[in-house]
């Protein structure tokens, strides 16, 4: 028996980030408002880093420095201990913060289903093509 997931119906959600099936949101992504919707299957990768390692040049609070990332709304961006970076096959990276005990889970969930998208595509079958001589 197959389970069948509703794709319209969230896995996780907090103030920052909501998770389905097949893709997520971001939330406050866009000035004065606006979510960001970024489906598993686009993103190349995704890391999880200590925001020690950023420095005044590489983040703020909304928006993008000197350093090719957008960073969605966090005003208390300064105040976390780790931030996803993904490349989503698009410029600029994207940068995420949120509370740091959901960081972890949001992202082992991104991985998750990053691999997951990965398994569906090397399962099909590859096509010989004939060629003539």
């Amino acid at each position: 028996m197959k389970s069948i997931v509703d794709p319209n119906l969230p896995i996780y959600s907090n103030n920052f980030v909501t998770c389905y099936s097949d893709y997520f949101t971001i939330n406050l992504y866009y000035f004065p408002f606006g979510k960001k919707k970024i489906l598993y299957k686009n993103i190349r990768t995704c890391d999880l880093y200590s925001t020690d390692d950023l420095d005044i040049f590489d983040y703020k609070l909304w928006g993008m420095t000197l350093s090719p990332i957008w960073w969605h709304c966090d005003f208390k961006r300064m105040g976390r201990k780790y931030y996803i970076l993904l490349d989503a096959n698009q410029w600029p990276s994207i940068g995420i913060t949120m509370n740091d005990n959901d960081i972890a889970y949001v992202y082992n969930l991104i991985k998750q289903k990053m691999n997951e998208n990965c398994a569906v595509i090397l399962e099909k079958p590859i096509q010989e093509k004939k060629i003539s001589s």
